[in-house]
């Protein structure tokens, strides 16, 4: 089911459930005119379950928005995927582009800068300048790459970036986007319903994240959904540098606000890198109780899923987005023309019911390779 197919259903649902809702409440006499009571709670618990039933099936193809290209990608070309090596789920990507150009024909790279603006504007430049058909790039907006953009324009090379919210300029150059803000925003919204839903609209949630613009727009999304929808739920935004992923300090830092607010009970990682170690750490320091959820699951979290340990992730898949980004890129070059994000991203709600078995990371659909190399003229 597509993502706008879902939000056309979660519409419809909710508005029976609030009427249900409102029916229950209305024949308690002892209901909370203050907006803090029962009704609230009847209410709020209407709209996640509303919300999530949509989501209680995993996908099981790609989103209709994803179309046949006009005609197989010629052989011959050349993608590189910009890895930031602060953050090891960027990686993936580029082993998946890897499996996707050998089957048309191409040749992939990948190039790792530290994570700092000055060194990924000096190796795309480098990059740039041996001119290849496409290249990748996650997480950084278009304002911290202006020069690099314009001279991809020049060379006649396709930036394709994700995780952006700004609309591609133009072909050659900056010409594709994908998991924009429409992406992001829903990925907020699936993760507040379910920490409504998961605390039964009483929770408090501590949020953490990078300082990255768009993680920002879910975790804003995320905010903005719980205030609408829960007057007795609480959430703090707390940042970690990119740095210290995988470090003491994120682990340090996130134990720290725990133990500053013990009625803290769910710790939203915007990425689940940075919970990288967590569940140890809270052994460490005598803490229960925590349920960790988030989005764009790596080894860990998924191994955690399986176990138990972790409450949910949205499964914005890190292997799914090194195809979404090699096909927004192949689009440009197929019709010549700028390729925004269509705001359908592949998405799917992960849990320790429905997580599937196995070792890997799981990704839905489970044949999204397959659905792509068809879509490319390439099965």
């Amino acid at each position: 089911m597509s993502n706008k197919r879902r939000r056309a259903v979660y519409l419809i649902t909710v508005l029976a459930a609030a009427v249900v809702a409102g029916t229950a409440c209305s024949s308690n006499s002892d209901v909370d005119q203050s907006g803090s009571g029962d009704s609230d709670g009847a209410a709020c618990l209407a709209a996640a379950d509303a919300f999530l039933k949509p989501w209680n099936t995993l996908p099981s193809t790609l989103p209709s928005v994803y179309e046949p290209l006009s005609k197989k990608p010629a052989p011959g070309g050349t993608i590189v995927r910009m890895v930031n090596g602060t953050i090891p789920s960027d990686s993936i990507g580029a082993n998946e582009q890897v499996v996707a150009a050998k089957a048309i024909g191409w040749t992939a790279k990948r190039v790792t800068f530290d994570g700092t603006v000055e060194d990924l504007n000096s190796k795309l430049e480098q990059t740039i300048a041996q001119k290849p058909r496409i290249i990748t790039l996650a997480g950084w907006p278009a304002s911290s790459i202006q020069a690099p953009i314009a001279d991809a324009r020049k060379a006649g090379v396709v930036l394709s970036l994700a995780n952006v919210s700004d609309t591609p300029t133009g072909m050659p150059g900056f010409a594709a986007a994908t998991q924009g803000r429409p992406t992001m925003k829903e990925v907020g919204e699936i993760n507040a319903y379910k920490f409504l839903q998961a605390s039964k609209c009483k929770g408090r949630a501590a949020i953490v994240n990078l300082p990255l613009p768009i993680l920002k727009i879910s975790t804003d999304a995320f905010q903005v959904t719980v205030k609408a929808n829960c007057a007795a739920c609480k959430v703090s935004y707390n940042e970690i540098q990119t740095k210290d992923i995988g470090t003491p300090a994120a682990t340090t830092a996130i134990v720290s606000k725990l133990q500053s607010d013990p009625a803290v009970k769910y710790v939203y990682s915007t990425i689940a890198n940075i919970a990288t170690g967590l569940t140890t750490a809270l052994a460490q320091a005598g803490i229960s109780g925590v349920q960790i959820f988030g989005t764009t699951p790596d080894d860990n979290a998924i191994k955690a899923l399986r176990d138990g340990t972790n409450a949910w992730w949205v499964n914005q898949s890190s292997s799914m987005a090194g195809w979404t980004s090699f096909d927004a890129g192949l689009r440009a070059l197929d019709t010549g023309q700028a390729v925004p994000d269509s705001g359908d991203y592949p998405l799917g709600l992960l849990t320790p019911q429905n997580v599937p078995g196995g070792t890997g990371l799981p990704v839905e659909p489970a044949d999204f390779r397959d659905e792509f190399l068809k879509l490319w003229h390439a099965a």
